[in-house]
């Protein structure tokens, strides 16, 4: 009975939340279909659809970053994501392609094509990963105009593969968040429903790539930053195995053993999922041959298991109808065009406290790093939270909501989190043996879609879903499965075990064929 009076008592107070948020918004007017068309063919085309362009000269790679620029320009007034660009900068290099491959034979061509599959085609980055020359301050209002002085290597990888940096996007203040807001650059807006957030801390990157503001996006995941973001704006998005892509450069501030992290990961965020195995492939040299593995992969053998409904626990959300929905069709998918073993996933464990396990191995990584009230610093003493409170009710914070509210979470509750019952090593025993070597897991992303901004500070148990994967180290890859009756994005997630990316991706190739992947969020006029 307490159960269920809980439930009611959760589903009351989110109802209310909702309805209050869906009230604030209304005198705003028109917050769908602003963005202005898009009107060249290269702006929808996938990454590897534009270097095979490139390389047979049918578009030159300065009228494909040209392209970019001209549509970052139409959309950034309206989304708010790049908050800096180096256009003049790639547009030089984009000529410099053009050359030499005008000088090339067409066997030399395929040549570098093969050594370069991304020669030509332009990327983006979130604000905390370094592009030399490119602003680097991870949304604190102290280290405003600072610039990165090199590049991260993730970023040097896809130079050398041929990509062209292109710009920067917002990020929540010091990424501490799944909204994309921060005192110094402020609020990135979806583009499907500009009242709604894009999600984070690599919202910039999921709402300019949804946007067609960029074709590849370089993205890094904590608690699900590169998922909930790709799931917001309706792109596809790739958590990988811990360790695959070099963490080195992808954090304004210097951490000890960051590079050696397992609960961050870099990874991809595309528009296709032949974009994301070919950009890890680039990213990272464990990721060697990946391609071949996901086309090698047999479905039918693969054991699916799915989670639709919620978290069995009163204090959770339940999912709500249209994601459901979209889950169950995903699955019955799978069963019926390729056979394969399905069955209903049992958590092994009391899933309300995944968020908690997900914070016992943050304890645990970051337990000889300095601490975020230090961070928020700039490294240069200690925040005193008293004051930074008094500041923000009187209208003079230097820092957000979120991160004031976060950062006096892990001051008082921090020990606790260090308690053996929310050991992540048991959790990640337990997910291992049911998943075994050949299984994948089917479920959400977040258990609504994309919601008003501001209202995921209402509610902090939405984040179990992604919390569970970064906390066991499982990759796990972020696929769209068309609109919403409101117009936004659908989706799941499909997890797997570390080494075993190849299965998510393959799984999500099959659902792209059947569901469409990704939904212009503005009218194509070509």
């Amino acid at each position: 009975m307490l159960s269920v009076i809980i439930s009611f008592l959760t589903w009351l107070y989110l109802s209310a939340v909702r309805c209050v948020f869906r009230l604030l918004w209304l005198p705003a007017g028109p917050t769908k279909f602003l963005l202005p068309p898009i009107d060249d063919p290269a702006l929808v085309q996938s990454a590897c659809t534009l270097a095979l362009w490139i390389r047979q000269r049918k578009r030159s790679a300065e009228s494909i970053v040209e392209a970019f620029r001209r549509r970052v320009e139409a959309v950034n007034p309206i989304i708010n994501a790049v908050v800096d660009e180096r256009f003049e900068a790639a547009l030089r290099e984009a000529r410099e392609v053009d050359q030499r491959l005008d000088a090339c034979t067409q066997e030399e061509r395929e040549e570098t094509g093969r050594a370069q599959p991304l020669l030509g085609v332009p990327f983006t980055a979130k604000e905390n990963v370094l592009v030399k020359g490119l602003s680097c301050t991870h949304g604190l209002v102290l280290r405003r105009g600072m610039k990165a002085e090199r590049d991260a290597e993730v970023v040097c990888r896809l130079r050398e593969a041929g990509a062209i940096p292109l710009a920067v996007t917002n990020v929540p203040e010091l990424g501490m968040w799944i909204e994309s807001i921060n005192p110094l650059y402020g609020r990135t807006a979806n583009p499907y429903d500009v009242s709604r957030t894009p999600g984070g801390s690599s919202g910039g990157e999921g709402a300019l790539l949804a946007s067609c503001g960029t074709p590849l996006s370089i993205g890094t995941d904590l608690i699900g930053s590169i998922r909930i973001p790709s799931f917001y704006c309706g792109t596809f998005g790739h958590k990988p195995t811990s360790g695959w892509v070099s963490l080195d450069g992808c954090r304004c501030l210097p951490y000890k053993n960051y590079i050696n992290r397992k609960i961050t990961v870099a990874g991809p965020m595309c528009r296709s999922v032949g974009d994301l195995v070919v950009f890890l492939e680039s990213m990272a040299p464990r990721a060697a041959g990946l391609a071949a593995r996901v086309a090698d992969t047999d479905i039918g053998a693969l054991k699916i298991c799915r989670w639709v409904d919620g978290l069995d626990s009163p204090w959770c959300r339940r999912t709500e109808k249209s994601l459901r929905e979209a889950l169950h069709a995903a699955h019955q998918h799978l069963q019926n065009s390729f056979g394969a073993t399905t069955c209903r996933f049992q958590w092994p464990m009391d899933m309300v406290h995944a968020v908690d396990i997900w914070l016992n191995k943050l304890a645990g990584e970051n337990k000889d790093e300095p601490s975020l009230l230090t961070d928020m610093k700039n490294r240069k003493g200690t925040v005193n939270l008293l004051e930074e409170w008094l500041r923000w009710v009187c209208g003079r914070g230097r820092h957000s909501f979120t991160l004031l509210t976060v950062s006096t979470s892990l001051k008082y509750f921090y020990k606790k989190f260090l308690n053996p019952r929310f050991d992540w090593r048991n959790a990640q025993k337990k997910m291992l043996e049911i998943l075994g070597q050949n299984g994948v897991l089917l479920m959400p992303v977040m258990p609504e879609v994309a919601p008003f901004h501001g209202e995921p500070q209402c509610f902090w148990k939405d984040m179990n879903f992604t919390a569970i994967a970064s906390a066991t180290e499982l990759p796990s890859t972020s696929v769209p499965l068309g609109l919403s009756k409101e117009g936004l994005p659908l989706g799941l997630q499909i997890m797997t075990t570390p080494g075993n990316d190849h299965l998510s991706l393959a799984v999500a190739a099959a659902l792209e064929d059947k569901f469409g992947g990704w939904i212009s969020p503005s009218p194509i006029t070509i």
